[in-house]
């Protein structure tokens, strides 16, 4: 950026807001955001996270296992930024979990409908890296969702 001569060096970003509008979410159909709603109790997922026997030697005691919810799309895939995340320490086979919008990425997000849970047994405790030998596992779920199997069947390459 030239700073000489008194050109703009924030190229005409409003620096009020620096990181623009944001997504228009009504036009996929979700309520925005209301940081100031209260968090309904009745809109999350729980159950427990296991180990498909085919990865049960690549999941150790003591890694991070982040879990992640996203809209699920037609065909049932996810989509989207998540909705909520939760940072687990992998303790035992049949680990409970639950994600509610206590955990939302966004204060006052609404997790209803059709969402996909994902869970990512990661080595490095980075939740952006996906390394050979990380597993991971997914479940899609209508919210309100209780007593779901999410299964850490995938080892990746």
């Amino acid at each position: 950026v030239d700073m000489a001569g008194g050109a703009n060096p924030h190229a005409g970003v409003d620096m009020n807001n620096p990181h623009g509008a944001g997504a228009d979410v009504s036009q996929l159909g979700l309520p925005p955001p209301d940081p100031d709603r209260p968090i309904d109790p009745s809109h999350h997922v729980n159950g427990v996270l296991k180990v498909h026997p085919k990865a049960k030697d690549r999941v150790k005691p003591g890694a991070a296992v982040f879990l992640i919810v996203k809209r699920a799309d037609a065909s049932g895939q996810p989509t989207g930024t998540p909705l909520a995340v939760e940072k687990l320490t992998w303790d035992k086979d049949g680990q409970p979990f639950e994600l509610s919008e206590q955990q939302a990425m966004i204060a006052g997000t609404q997790l209803t409908g059709d969402v996909v849970v994902i869970a990512h047994y990661d080595q490095d405790g980075d939740a952006i890296s996906k390394q050979p030998g990380d597993v991971m596992g997914q479940v899609k779920v209508k919210v309100p969702a209780d007593g779901v199997n999410l299964f850490l069947d995938d080892v990746l390459q």
